[in-house]
């Protein structure tokens, strides 16, 4: 029988924290191993989790980190946690995700779980109102393009990017494409390491196994603007708030990086690809004129291969201004 072991990252969320372990700890089919890597967290993330008697379940490994190391690092960790734990499967969320009770088990029931040809399954994500998240499993294009609504009707599709909530890779691809890049500290390390990943097999969707989400991609309440498109076009793009937007610069800096390592497209390909995203902040979010040289600017260092970006408490008094 296959193993499993899950990892969850945290950082002062630790109300959903127990929430997730809780899920897990409830499957219909347990997984082996749980791994919690605390992120830096200064909201007592140990003592609550202590308070609430998990630090004693056998079958928890709790590790803390003193510097926040981002996403990017924190799964880069985690996922070297993970693998030491010496199980066949390793099955990636963040903290404000909750695996529905039979998750696990569907996932290791699906006929790809058994096919060496594949190398990650991926749950289907659900939002808050009970609806699928499309914007967690993707097809690449130009861009990430998620799959419909309808596709998740039709059997296990494949899959070319998956986000880490609810990303289920076997431990061989680990051994073979190494870990998720720590140097991108937050947005796309999940799309760079599903590309990596497919080096060694294929990405499927099991879309009757369900993680819920509790947050929305993006961060941001839906605008106008963004209500209006959505309805036209019948897309799922959600706004990005301004407060947030460092983290969608460096999600932007982080996909033009992939852009270039992967495709290294032309200088016109990289004009068109910022023009989109240009159009996209015109027509979503708030305040638009004052991303755009943000974007411009970030797309730059993608593809120059400069990963250095504001802080957030840079962004925090550029925001106030």
């Amino acid at each position: 029988m296959a193993t499993v072991c899950a990892f969850v990252l945290t950082r002062n969320r630790k109300a959903l924290l127990v929430e997730c372990l809780r899920g897990l700890l409830a499957q219909t089919r347990p997984p082996e191993r749980i791994v919690v890597l605390d992120n830096a967290s200064t909201d007592g993330t140990a003592a609550h989790l202590r308070e609430a008697g998990l630090l004693d379940e056998p079958s928890l490994t709790f590790e803390r980190s003193e510097v926040n190391t981002g996403g990017a690092g924190g799964y880069a960790r985690g996922v070297e946690l993970a693998l030491a734990q010496g199980t066949d499967w390793i099955w990636l969320m963040d903290d404000d995700a909750e695996p529905a009770p039979e998750a696990l088990e569907r996932l290791l029931a699906a006929p790809e779980a058994t096919d060496p040809g594949v190398a990650v399954l991926a749950n289907a994500v659900h939002g808050p109102d009970g609806e699928i998240d499309v914007m967690h499993r993707c097809r690449m294009g130009r861009f990430m393009q998620p799959l419909s609504v309808e596709e998740y009707r039709d059997g296990h599709p494949a899959l070319t990017v998956v986000s880490f909530v609810g990303f289920m890779v076997r431990s061989s691809v680990v051994r073979a494409i190494g870990l998720p890049r720590a140097d991108f500290f937050i947005g796309c390390d999940d799309v760079e390491y599903s590309l990596r990943a497919r080096r060694e097999g294929r990405l499927h969707l099991v879309p009757e196994s369900v993680i819920l989400h509790k947050f929305q991609l993006g961060g941001g309440a839906d605008t106008r603007r963004s209500r209006f498109w959505n309805r036209l076009l019948g897309t799922p793009y959600p706004s990005t708030s301004w407060d947030g937007y460092w983290k969608t610069l460096y999600g932007i800096r982080n996909f033009f990086w992939i852009r270039n390592h992967y495709g290294q497209p032309s200088p016109l390909a990289h004009a068109g690809t910022v023009g989109a995203y240009v159009a996209k902040t015109l027509m979503f979010d708030e305040r638009p004129l004052r991303r755009i040289p943000w974007i411009v600017r970030y797309a730059a260092k993608g593809r120059r291969g400069d990963l250095t970006g504001v802080t957030p408490e840079e962004w925090a008094r550029i925001a106030a201004r």
